[in-house]
């Protein structure tokens, strides 16, 4: 959504944001399973709710991610912080800053390296993100 709330459909943000990755075990399993929805609803949309319809960022918000939040014993925090925690979490698990800078969409690992590494007493260069995808399950 842009600064007034409106639904904003387009291009991507810039060339970076348009890319190939790989994809993990574990982030293919929750693809297909995305995909089934998709699937039986036929819809113009991929990311939808069980019921076939828009995923509605303020229920999302309200009924899963401030609960979740709540259950863990964390602080309330943005849903857009996950990317956050994908990054340390990654990093934690000895992940290469370039492969990580690749899945987020940045030009170069300068962004990672410079920001997340302070968070990290353990990042060293790893491989190609399997340590992330075992962490998770």
């Amino acid at each position: 959504k842009d600064e007034d709330g409106a639904s904003v459909e387009g291009p991507t943000k810039n060339k970076f944001s348009r890319r190939t990755i790989k994809l993990l075990p574990v982030m293919l399993d929750c693809l297909r399973e995305q995909n089934e929805i998709y699937k039986h609803f036929g819809g113009q949309y991929f990311f939808v709710s069980v019921q076939g319809r828009r995923i509605d960022m303020n229920h999302l918000r309200r009924r899963v991610w401030l609960p979740a939040l709540k259950k863990a014993g964390l602080d309330k925090r943005e849903l857009r912080q996950t990317r956050h925690s994908f990054v340390t979490v990654a990093m934690s698990c000895n992940e290469s800053p370039l492969w990580i800078s690749k899945v987020l969409g940045h030009r170069n690992t300068e962004m990672i390296i410079n920001v997340y590494s302070k968070y990290v007493k353990n990042a060293t260069v790893g491989n190609d993100g399997m340590a992330f995808n075992a962490s998770l399950g």
